[in-house]
């Protein structure tokens, strides 16, 4: 994992473990609302205010910063969260996500559907087709897309719940991520679910 996705995993994990942090709630997010390589640091401050939390992060000699923003809602066992997580280099966006396990808007994607894609022939079209729109997008240098003239599209989902005994909460998470070259077609894919039980402070 490189060390600026393990940042937004690390920001992420930190804010659901709080689980009663009720920060601003906010709606996804239309991409069409962002320009990657354009949109300023300043820009994203100014539309969603002050984030929850923010990293710094190293993509080979390039430095970015990740800022992330969350609400998290606790009905019972369940623990129900909305993230946005930006990142910047230079000051640019180069990359942002957005994941929810609230019903409203839950993000999910079809793991059968995404078995279909193969690299070095599926195109973006094509993906899309399969999977609709992509929670996130992704361009160089991002943690995503190490390499120059590529981008990827992201697919987030977490879920956070509370164990019966009340003492911890267990997260799942899934993300995929489809890196495309400069035709628009799938040169790498990534599946990682991740499953974790944190204690409650």
């Amino acid at each position: 994992m490189s060390s600026a996705r393990s940042v937004c995993c690390r920001i992420l994990a930190v804010v659901l473990a709080g689980g009663c942090l009720l920060a601003a709630d906010f709606n996804r997010p239309d991409p069409a609302g962002f320009t990657l390589g354009k949109t300023t640091e300043q820009e994203i401050r100014q539309r969603f205010g002050q984030p929850d939390g923010q990293a710094t992060g190293q993509v080979g000699d390039q430095t970015v910063l990740v800022l992330q923003y969350t609400h998290v809602e606790t009905v019972g066992d369940q623990v129900a969260a909305r993230a946005m997580v930006y990142t910047f280099n230079g000051g640019r966006l180069v990359g942002f996500d957005y994941s929810s396990s609230f019903a409203a808007d839950r993000t999910t994607f079809d793991e059968a559907a995404a078995k279909q894609i193969k690299r070095g022939q599926t195109t973006r079209a094509e993906t899309l087709r399969l999977l609709g729109a992509p929670t996130g997008q992704f361009i160089y240098p991002s943690a995503y897309v190490p390499v120059p003239g590529r981008r990827a599209d992201v697919y987030s989902y977490t879920r956070t719940e509370r164990t019966s005994a009340g003492a911890t909460l267990d997260q799942v998470s899934r993300v995929l991520a489809l890196v495309f070259d400069e035709r628009g077609v799938v040169v790498e894919t990534s599946l990682v679910t991740t499953s974790t039980a944190r204690p409650l402070q």
